[in-house]
C-alpha cells in the first residue's frame, strides 16, 4: 500500500491517472522484475481482489438507478449489445482468419467484451468527471461484463455438450449463473436496505456494508455463481431502496482506498512481461481486433440512434482496459478444459499486461476529450 501511494503520486509528474502508478510499481516489485512479490503470496493474498472488487461492483451498481434508467435504459441497452457484439465478431473473424478454429476463437471473442471496471471507476473519480458521458460510460461498462459471462457461459457450455454435459445443462447453465446471482445479491441487498433504516451511526452502516459484500462474494463462491454480478445487483438493489445508502459514500471511500492501491499493485504483480514477446499473431488479432469491434459498434449505433459526439467517438476508446472478468474466465477454461487453457491464457495474460498498461491513460483522456473530467487531479 505504501509503495503504490508513492508511485500513483510519483506519476502525476507524466500527466498520468494515480492507477497507472500503483500498477508500475506492483510489475516492479513483483516476480516479473525484483520479485519482492512471488506469484505464490500473490496468490495466497487473493481476499484483498475479492473484497476490492466487490466495493468496486457494489460502487457501479449504483448507476442503475431506476428513475435514472429509465430515462437512459434503452440507450444503455443498444451501446452494450452493439459494442459486445461489435467485439465478438471482429475478434472471432479475424482469430478464424489467423487458422484459429471457431470454438476457441468464439471462446476468446466472448471474453473480449469484458471491460475492467476498477480502473475505469478509479480514474474517473480521481479526475472527478461527472456529465451525461461518464455515467454512459459506467453504464455500458456493468452492462458489458453481464453480457460477457452469459455469452461465454454459453458458447463454452455448447461447446462441451458432446462431453456429456447435454443440451439442457449447456443452455441452463448460463441463465442459473445470472438468475442465481441476481437473487444473492438482490436479497441481501434488500435486507440491509431495510437493516439501514434502524441505523443512525453512520461507522456502523460502513460495516454492515462492506460484511455484506464479503458475504455475497462468499456465498456466490459457494454456490458456483458470479461474485461480480451478485455484488453489482446488491449495489442496485441497496441504491434503490435504501434513503440512507448516499449518506455512506464519502466514508466508503476513504476505507476503499487503502484496498483498492493494494488491488492495483497486487494487479500488477500479478502481470506476466515473459509472455510479451510470445503474443504471436493470435495476440496481436485479440489485442487490435477488441478494441477495433467496440469502437466500430459503438460509433454504428451511435450514428443510426443519433447520439452525441462524445459517445460516438470516445466511448469505445473508453473500454479498453481489461483484467480481471477475463482472467476469472480462463481459470474457468483452464479447469475444465486445459487443452484449451494453453492457447488462450497466454494470449489474455499477455494482452491484458498491454490493455492494464496504456487503458487508464486512455480514459483519462476521453474524459477530458469529452468535456466531462473537472480537475487535473485529486489528492
Amino acid at each position: 500500500m505504501l509503495l503504490g501511494l508513492l508511485g500513483g503520486k510519483g506519476v502525476k509528474f507524466l500527466r498520468l491517472p494515480k492507477v497507472s502508478g500503483y500498477l508500475l510499481v506492483g510489475i516492479v516489485i513483483g516476480p516479473s522484475v525484483l520479485a519482492l512479490l512471488t506469484r505464490e503470496t500473490v496468490s495466497g493474498i487473493i481476499l484483498i481482489n475479492d473484497i476490492a472488487l466487490g466495493l468496486i461492483m457494489f460502487n457501479i451498481g449504483a448507476v442503475f438507478e431506476i428513475n435514472h434508467f429509465r430515462q437512459v435504459g434503452a440507450k444503455i441497452a443498444w451501446l452494450t449489445v452493439a459494442q459486445s457484439l461489435g467485439c465478438f465478431l471482429v475478434t472471432t473473424v479475424g482469430l478464424l482468419a489467423v487458422g484459429m478454429d471457431l470454438f476457441t476463437a468464439s471462446l476468446l471473442g466472448t471474453i473480449g467484451i469484458a471491460t475492467a471496471p476498477a480502473a475505469v471507476l478509479l480514474v474517473i473519480r480521481e479526475y472527478d468527471a461527472r456529465g451525461q458521458f461518464t455515467d454512459t460510460l459506467l453504464s455500458v461498462v456493468a452492462a458489458s461484463n453481464v453480457i460477457c459471462i452469459l455469452a461465454f457461459e454459453l458458447v463454452f457450455s455448447l461447446g462441451h455438450i458432446g462431453s456429456g454435459l447435454g443440451v439442457v445443462g449447456g443452455v441452463v447453465r448460463p441463465f442459473y449463473e445470472f438468475f442465481g446471482s441476481l437473487l444473492v445479491g438482490g436479497v441481501v441487498g434488500y435486507v440491509i436496505s431495510r437493516w439501514e433504516e434502524h441505523i443512525d451511526d453512520q461507522a456502523e452502516l460502513l460495516m454492515i456494508i462492506v460484511a455484506s459484500i464479503m458475504l455475497v462474494a462468499g456465498i456466490a463462491h459457494t454456490l458456483r455463481l458470479q461474485p461480480l454480478l451478485a455484488t453489482l445487483f446488491m449495489g442496485a438493489v441497496t441504491n434503490n431502496l435504501s434513503p440512507m445508502h448516499r449518506l455512506v459514500y464519502v466514508e466508503m471511500k476513504q476505507v476503499e482506498q487503502p484496498l483498492y492501491i493494494a488491488f492495483f499493485v497486487l494487479a500488477g504483480a500479478s502481470l506476466h512481461l515473459e509472455l510479451l514477446p510470445s503474443l504471436g499473431a493470435v495476440g496481436l488479432v485479440y489485442l487490435v481486433g477488441r478494441v477495433v469491434g467496440k469502437t466500430i459498434g459503438i460509433w454504428g449505433i451511435s450514428k443510426i440512434k443519433g447520439y452525441a459526439k462524445s459517445t460516438r467517438d470516445y466511448l469505445g476508446p473508453g473500454m479498453i482496459v481489461q483484467a480481471g472478468v477475463a482472467i476469472g474466465l480462463i481459470d474457468t477454461v483452464n479447469r475444465i478444459s486445459p487443452d484449451i487453457g494453453k492457447v488462450i491464457t497466454p494470449v489474455i495474460l499477455a494482452t491484458v499486461l498491454i490493455y492494464e498498461t496504456v487503458g487508464p491513460p486512455v480514459i483519462r483522456y476521453v474524459l477530458f476529450r469529452a468535456g466531462e473530467a473537472r480537475v487535473e487531479s485529486v489528492d
